[in-house]
């Protein structure tokens, strides 16, 4: 069995996802796991592991995000909780692709994550 991105469906979230390969570390307990986005919304992501991380556990999570800032891009640090929320695995390829909602994220790295998704979608568009 190959693991595939998700179809694309009809969007019925409350946040839209873009797009993105963003590299985070995932932390839990006694672990800490690099891990990659397949998207990206202000309320959660989906990304690629290579543990089997079990439904329902609480993650700890970082990564950093380019955010414009007038002539130059700065870097800003986002760092948040959450919880997977949906797990298919790929057994040829030993990767897992998780989906993590945001449960806790400070108001101005939610604010940040914001700008950086309305910044993406209106690069897209263009």
């Amino acid at each position: 069995m190959t693991l595939k991105t998700p179809k694309r469906i009809l969007e019925r979230r409350a946040s839209v996802r873009v797009v993105d390969s963003l590299s985070f570390k995932i932390g839990h307990e006694d672990y800490e796991v690099e891990a990659t986005t397949i998207n990206i919304s202000s309320h959660g992501a989906m990304c690629i592991v290579s543990n089997n991380i079990p439904m329902m556990t609480q993650l700890k999570i970082g990564f950093t995000l380019a955010l414009p800032g007038g002539v130059k891009r700065r870097a800003k640090q986002i760092k948040a909780k959450g919880v997977v929320v949906r797990k298919e695995t790929g057994e040829d390829l030993g990767r897992v692709l998780i989906g993590i909602y945001f449960t806790q994220i400070r108001e101005a790295d939610q604010k940040a994550l914001d700008r950086y998704i309305k910044g993406r979608l209106l690069k897209d568009e263009s």
